[in-house]
């Protein structure tokens, strides 16, 4: 019987995974890191990104339909906070350039905070949504159809939450992606559940590095 090595074992399942998992990674990787930083650019990145993980989510060995429908969504809102970061930049670039002050280094969309009602309102929502989403993909033969309906529902109100710069997002996203490494590595993807756990920490990362520029525009506002 051939033996086989822990690094000829790795490659194999590396290779194994085949390229549009690795592609889907890589551009995700760019795009959380990007959106961390509060670079606009994250948002193309992550265009690409969740246009090939659509094509992972659909293969019939995978069936995370939840997740295929919420790459569809993320298209949109991409987009979205494409438009609104640049509309913003552009208005603090309008503005520091009328008094004089030259164009803004990084003119984004202020970070704020979201009540404690909103986030209320936000969390009934998405068990409402996990729950019809749910129910509905245990007609189509789903795997995990309630489970990844509930990742699903909060990863929309997460996302609403980054393209308006709500702080708490990050909050949001690290239980999230705590919840799809097991997910994905029950599905078999496991690079997918590796890309998660990475996620996670650059969430916590993210959320500090937002949480010290809130404080730091509160400050300001108090001068």
């Amino acid at each position: 019987m051939e033996e086989i090595s822990a690094l000829d074992l790795v490659l194999r399942t590396a290779l194994g995974l085949g390229i549009t998992q690795w592609l889907a990674f890589i551009f995700s990787i760019i795009y959380v890191i990007l959106a961390a930083n509060e670079n606009i650019w994250c948002w193309p990145f992550g265009i690409i990104s969740v246009i090939l993980a659509f094509i992972v989510y659909i293969d019939p060995e995978v069936r995370l339909y939840s997740d295929a429908v919420l790459q569809i969504f993320y298209v949109g809102m991409s987009v979205y906070g494409w438009w609104n970061w640049r509309q913003s930049r552009n208005e603090q670039i309008k503005t520091n350039s009328s008094d004089n002050l030259g164009p803004a280094a990084s003119g984004t969309l202020t970070i704020t905070q979201w009540s404690g009602q909103k986030h209320l309102i936000a969390f009934g929502i998405g068990v409402g949504l996990a729950l019809v989403m749910g129910w509905a993909w245990t007609l189509t033969g789903a795997a995990l159809p309630f489970i990844d309906a509930f990742t699903t529902a909060f990863s929309v109100i997460a996302t609403i939450m980054v393209a308006q710069k709500v702080l708490e997002n990050w909050l949001y996203w690290i239980v999230i992606d705590f919840a799809c490494i097991f997910i994905y590595a029950h599905r078999g993807i496991y690079l997918f559940s590796l890309l998660f756990f990475i996620y996670m920490v650059i969430a916590v990362f993210g959320y500090l590095a937002w949480k010290r520029k809130y404080t730091l525009q509160a400050n300001e506002a108090l001068i």
